[in-house]
C-alpha cells in the first residue's frame, strides 16, 4: 500500500498553485501600474544635465556689499518626467454682503462740567450723515487644478488566499479460493473358476474381482484493487488596499486646494 504514494509528484501539485497565484499577481500589479501610468500621468523625456559647482560666500567688503553662498547642482542623466494629467474645475458659491444701517448728521456739542446740582456733559463731535446701503450676493468663483488620478477607480486586485487539498484513498484485497477433489474412475472386473479334488471329494470355487477410482481437482483465486485520488485548488481574489504612494499624492493634491492666507 505504501508504494502506491511513491510516485506523486508532491512538489508540482503544492508549488504549482502557488507559482501560478504569485504570476498572477506580478501580472495583475504590473496592468494596474501600466494603467495609471498611462492614463493618469503625461510622459516626457528630459535630457542629461551637466552638474554645476557651487561657490563659497564673500564677505562684504568696505564697497562690496556680501556674495551669498551658491550651492551647486548635481548631474541628472537621461530620464523620463511623469507630470500628472490636471483637471481645471470651478466652485462657484454665493457670498452675502450684509447691509449697513443709515445714520443721521450729529452737531457738535460743547462739553459743560459737572455742578453741584447737574451733571457733565461730554462733548460730541460733529459726524456727517451716512447713508443705509442694502445687503449684497455675489457669486465667487474659485478655480482649483483637480488630479484625474482622485477621481478614476483603482482596482487594485490580488490574489489573498490558496488552499489546496489533496485526498488519496487507496484500496486493496486479495482472496482465493482453491479446492481440491481427486477423483479417479477405474473399473475392472474379473470372473475364475477352480477346481480340487481329494480322494472321493472334490471342491469348485468361482469369484469375481472390480476396482473403482474417481480424481477431480478445482481451482479459484480472486483479486480486487480500488485506487482514487482527489486534487482541489480554491482561489480567492480581493480588492487590496489602495497603495502609500498613491495616497500620499492623493493627499498632497487636496492641501494644495486649500487657499493660503498671507500676511
Amino acid at each position: 500500500m505504501a508504494q502506491q504514494f511513491s510516485g506523486l509528484p508532491m512538489e508540482a501539485l503544492i508549488g504549482g498553485p502557488l507559482n501560478a497565484a504569485a504570476n498572477a499577481n506580478a501580472a495583475m500589479a504590473i496592468t494596474q501600474t501600466k494603467f495609471l501610468l498611462d492614463t493618469c500621468f503625461i510622459k516626457s523625456h528630459l535630457p542629461a544635465k551637466a552638474e554645476v559647482l557651487g561657490a563659497l560666500a564673500i564677505p562684504a567688503t568696505g564697497t562690496t556689499p556680501a556674495v551669498p553662498e551658491k550651492i551647486g547642482t548635481p548631474a541628472v542623466p537621461e530620464h523620463d518626467e511623469y507630470a500628472p494629467i490636471m483637471i481645471v474645475m470651478s466652485l462657484t458659491r454665493a457670498v452675502i454682503t450684509p447691509g449697513t444701517k443709515g445714520v443721521p448728521a450729529v452737531a457738535a456739542v460743547t462739553g459743560v462740567p459737572a455742578t453741584a446740582t447737574t451733571p457733565a456733559v461730554q462733548a460730541v463731535t460733529a459726524v456727517d450723515k451716512i447713508d443705509a446701503t442694502p445687503a449684497i450676493i455675489q457669486n465667487v468663483t474659485t478655480q482649483f487644478n483637480l488630479p484625474m488620478l482622485t477621481i478614476i477607480p483603482i482596482n487594485s486586485l490580488a490574489v489573498e488566499t490558496v488552499d489546496i487539498t489533496f485526498e488519496m484513498e487507496v484500496k486493496s484485497s486479495f482472496s482465493e479460493e482453491q479446492t481440491d477433489t481427486s477423483s479417479k474412475e477405474m473399473k475392472s472386473e474379473g470372473s475364475f473358476e477352480a477346481k480340487a479334488g481329494w480322494g472321493p471329494f472334490s471342491v469348485t470355487v468361482k469369484g469375481s474381482a472390480s476396482y473403482d477410482s474417481k480424481d477431480s481437482s478445482t481451482h479459484n483465486t480472486h483479486y480486487e484493487k480500488s485506487n482514487s485520488a482527489k486534487y482541489t485548488v480554491n482561489v480567492h481574489a480581493g480588492q487590496l488596499p489602495v497603495p502609500k504612494g498613491v495616497n500620499t499624492i492623493i493627499e498632497a493634491f487636496t492641501q494644495c486646494i486649500q487657499p493660503i492666507t498671507l500676511n
